[in-house]
């Protein structure tokens, strides 16, 4: 935490993991920070590679050095980030993305994440291969989309393509529109067959009535001619 000159107030450290951490990212460049410090004091163990580097170790340690030393350290250890991003958050979002329901579309975003990653860091850096991570992630998912013809917009686009495990997990729109709709066929029967005793109790009830008025009718004819 620092303190706000002049208020008696302490500000979060921009480096600090929260979920407005782009937020921090873009206050700390706008104080005169360099990108690769963030990446090293944001993410301490991988830049360091020691699991027991702190925040605040870091932030002392780089403090300490001299333009010349950062100038050398700073961008190893903003790779060793990227690349962590590189390795993880492809197969980190392709993973939500499978279990999400959508194993094709997820395996593209990890593959093409992994390749975007690779060519963004050749051309960008550090940064060159978080963009590039996201751009070759969408990029991905859409080719291998397309490769088995699927539309997320089409029920029934794609392969009927299925897991033979657990029942069938299936994998494609049109695989799990197949399957959804024989899960509502099964319960609709079993609905039927709890009211099948009331319907025929409601048919007899009915078909009694009925033979009741018939023969009500056949007496009064009966009756009727018998009188004349």
């Amino acid at each position: 935490m620092y303190g706000v000159y002049g208020t008696g107030n302490t500000v979060q450290d921009p480096t600090e993991a929260s979920p407005e951490m782009f937020q921090g990212l873009v206050n700390f460049l706008a104080a005169g920070g360099k990108f690769e410090e963030y990446l090293a004091r944001t993410f301490p163990q991988t830049a360091f590679a020691d699991k027991k580097m702190t925040k605040e170790a870091a932030q002392k340690f780089i403090a300490g050095m001299s333009s010349t030393q950062k100038k050398a350290f700073l961008p190893k250890a903003a790779s060793k980030v990227a690349g962590m991003g590189t390795r993880r958050l492809p197969l980190l979002a392709g993973g939500l993305q499978i279990l999400g329901g959508d194993p094709i579309g997820g395996v593209g975003t990890a593959g093409g994440g992994f390749a975007g990653a690779a060519l963004g860091f050749k051309v960008g850096g550090p940064v060159g291969a978080l963009i590039g991570g996201f751009a070759g992630s969408g990029i991905g998912q859409n080719i291998t989309r397309g490769i088995a013809g699927i539309d997320i917009n089409d029920p029934y686009s794609g392969p009927d393509i299925s897991i033979p495990i657990l029942g069938g997990i299936p994998i494609t729109p049109a695989a799990k529109t197949k399957k959804s709709r024989e899960r509502m066929r099964k319960e609709r029967m079993k609905d039927v067959e709890a009211m099948a005793p009331y319907m025929k109790q409601q048919f007899a009830m009915d078909m009694a009535a009925q033979n009741n008025a018939i023969s009500g009718q056949l007496m009064g004819n009966i009756i009727s001619n018998s009188r004349r």
